[in-house]
């Protein structure tokens, strides 16, 4: 452990899946490229599709893919992981973006751990809400006013997306939740200076961590070979299972490597830079059938060779 440490600020990204954390914290990268960065970044599911999407660059990067930041599977592995940063690497800022299943309550008993509160401070929470989404899977789900009420700023994201309406009701319901400060954005677009004035009031970080209510989900990871055709595809995306709350990962299709982007019923599908080698696909939901998923990728993409499908 290094002798003359300094303490290592910390901003926290929270939101619920598909929120667009990544896309902000690529943004993040971006704006703090002259400092010493580190990243962690975590992912639910054992197939990671985030941290494929950030850019190479002069930062340590760290993938936690065994499920929820605030599990128990993986909660020994992030609070290792903050110390080592902390105390050995000793960036600038530490970036981490948490699973969309994340209950940030649970963060500050982490941080507040003797391993790591005399070396990190979190300076910020910033959570993203998915504008299209929220109402709809915040009756749902226990994390989604978790990260809300723990939040120090608030972003509803993809504002576009919605209508004037909609946007108003959920600036409402949002500021009756929390004294935070709400702004509207678009691909996660905001003066990211202001993240450098803030600093975060921590909460009483008594009672062990764990102690919230996980969200019943799980995910099935799919691996394949096979360049894909458009229809087949649209067809496979049409007939998805209703279980399935997020889907994400890379086709190849016609020759061209794409991201694809499920959350609930809207999708996205863009060309990336980068040719990847085989299809990878997570998908995350409720009671998910192994079997079903596996009949629809290999009969709706006519897919006809063997893959690796891996359920947790």
């Amino acid at each position: 452990m290094a002798e003359n440490f300094r303490i290592v600020p910390a901003i926290l990204l929270t939101g619920f899946l598909g929120a667009g954390k990544t896309t902000l914290l690529n943004r993040l990268i971006d704006h703090y490229q002259d400092r010493k960065l580190a990243v962690l970044v975590n992912e639910f599911g054992d197939m990671g599709i985030d941290a494929e999407l950030i850019p190479k660059g002069d930062f340590t990067t760290i993938e936690l893919n065994k499920g929820s930041l605030f599990c128990i599977c993986v909660r020994t592995d992030f609070i290792d992981a903050v110390a080592r940063v902390a105390t050995e690497i000793q960036p600038d800022l530490l970036l981490i973006e948490a699973t969309g299943l994340a209950d940030t309550t649970d963060m500050e008993k982490m941080l507040a751990l003797p391993n790591i509160s005399p070396f990190l401070e979190l300076k910020a929470v910033v959570c993203l809400v998915d504008a299209c989404n929220f109402l709809k899977i915040n009756s749902i789900f226990n994390a989604p006013a978790s990260q809300v009420r723990d939040a120090d700023l608030l972003l509803i994201n993809k504002a576009d997306q919605v209508s004037d309406k909609t946007l108003s009701e959920l600036k409402q319901f949002l500021s009756e939740m929390t004294a935070a400060e709400i702004m509207t954005t678009h691909f996660a677009r905001f003066d990211l200076s202001m993240l450098d004035k803030m600093d975060r009031v921590s909460p009483d970080p008594s009672g062990a961590p764990g102690e919230g209510r996980p969200d019943p989900l799980e995910s099935v990871s799919v691996e394949f070979q096979g360049d894909l055709d458009p229809s087949d595809v649209e067809q496979f995306l049409d007939h998805r299972d209703s279980r399935i709350i997020r889907m994400k990962g890379f086709l190849n299709i016609k020759g061209q490597s794409h991201y694809l982007d499920v959350t609930v019923d809207r999708h996205s599908l863009s060309r990336t830079p980068h040719q990847k080698k085989v299809n990878r696909l997570v998908f995350i939901g409720k009671r998910l059938d192994k079997e079903n998923i596996s009949w629809q990728v290999r009969q709706l993409l006519n897919v006809d060779r063997n893959f690796a499908i891996k359920a947790r």
